[in-house]
């Protein structure tokens, strides 16, 4: 029920927000920007999409047990395979696929997974909102938004205000008598309780020592493949700005898809990339044009990668989380879903 009322939610945000284009722009022009477009740049932004993913795959290793036998090179497949699936089902089923392919590797837990994907997210998040405070300074703003930069500012100083408190009590927490004892007496499965301790150790594999820099580097690459991404998109369609405003457009876009809304985020990603560009005197038909190129380029490649690892065979998938609670993900992957198959060919 709650994933239904997700999707009902998703759908309605994205509905609100193609309304909300449809009538605020010339569509007549924005034909005519991206008929324009050069197709150096919107390859050059292709090749930083690729960059960005590899770097993604890499990053998402580290974030795996070093003991699990689990190839990058079948890590990057199964990415994309999960991209592809996102872009096309509700509810990201791409992502319960992803843990279902991945599992089944040699040597990687459910719990492994799990933990990758969250440490996964939070690095994003956290990489994001840190580019944003650097690079705000220096966006080329009239003196009318400035108000909204100061107040992402607070915003931004009291979570992190927050996030240090709960660091500094977590250990007293942790190490108090009564939440062991209670720890203790929990029911678990031995297949749970061995499932949250792969979990504790997937997560504690962004602070390692031996990793931590090379995750956050890693990351940091990723990232300044994305706002390449933007930058030469922006040049594509001779929008003169600098690469501060790609980097915005990055956070913004990225930050918009935490938001509920259809697959592939089609409408909320326009929207925020619509939005961030209005301020630095880009006209809206413009700046559409440029949201509709900068969404084309980061579904459709990686979509067709994923469709031809999925087509190859090499990888079975399934949404079959029922065998994922058993502890027996070989059973969630042990055939391809037919319906995953046909909706792949038909694309």
């Amino acid at each position: 029920m709650d994933s239904l009322r997700r999707f009902a939610l998703g759908l309605a945000i994205t509905a609100i927000s193609a309304v909300v284009l449809v009538l605020a722009v010339d569509w007549s022009k924005v034909s005519e920007v991206l008929r324009s477009a050069n197709p150096a740049y919107v390859a050059l932004g292709v090749a930083f999409l690729l960059s960005s993913t590899t770097a993604k795959t890499v990053r998402w290793r580290m974030l795996l047990p070093a003991s699990a036998e689990v190839p990058t090179a079948r890590l990057f497949r199964i990415l994309h395979i999960s991209y592809l699936l996102n872009n096309v089902f509700p509810a990201r089923l791409g992502d319960v696929a992803r843990v279902s392919m991945a599992s089944h590797l040699r040597g990687a837990r459910v719990g492994h997974v799990l933990s990758s994907l969250i440490t996964e997210r939070v690095t994003d998040i956290v990489s994001l909102l840190v580019c944003f405070v650097v690079v705000s300074p220096f966006l080329p703003l009239p003196d009318r938004y400035l108000r909204w930069v100061h107040a992402a500012w607070w915003v931004l100083g009291i979570l992190a205000a927050v996030v240090l408190i709960t660091a500094l009590v977590r250990r007293p927490i942790a190490r108090s008598s009564w939440l062991a004892s209670l720890a203790k007496r929990v029911p678990l499965r031995g297949w749970l309780r061995e499932e949250a301790a792969s979990f504790r150790d997937g997560w504690r594999q962004l602070f390692a020592r031996t990793h931590v820099f090379r995750i956050w580097g890693w990351s940091f690459v990723a990232w300044v493949g994305a706002f390449c991404i933007n930058y030469s998109l922006m040049k594509a369609l001779e929008i003169d700005a600098p690469l501060t405003v790609a980097v915005l457009i990055t956070c913004t876009t990225n930050l918009a898809m935490l938001v509920p809304s259809s697959p592939s985020y089609v409408g909320v990603f326009h929207a925020a990339a619509t939005l961030s560009l209005l301020p630095f005197g880009v006209g809206a038909s413009r700046a559409l044009s440029f949201a509709i190129l900068a969404h084309l380029v980061n579904v459709v490649p990686v979509s067709v990668l994923g469709a031809a690892f999925l087509l190859s065979g090499r990888d079975r998938i399934s949404f079959n989380m029922e065998a994922l609670r058993r502890g027996k993900p070989g059973e969630a992957v042990e055939a391809r879903d037919e319906s995953v198959a046909e909706a792949v060919t038909t694309t």
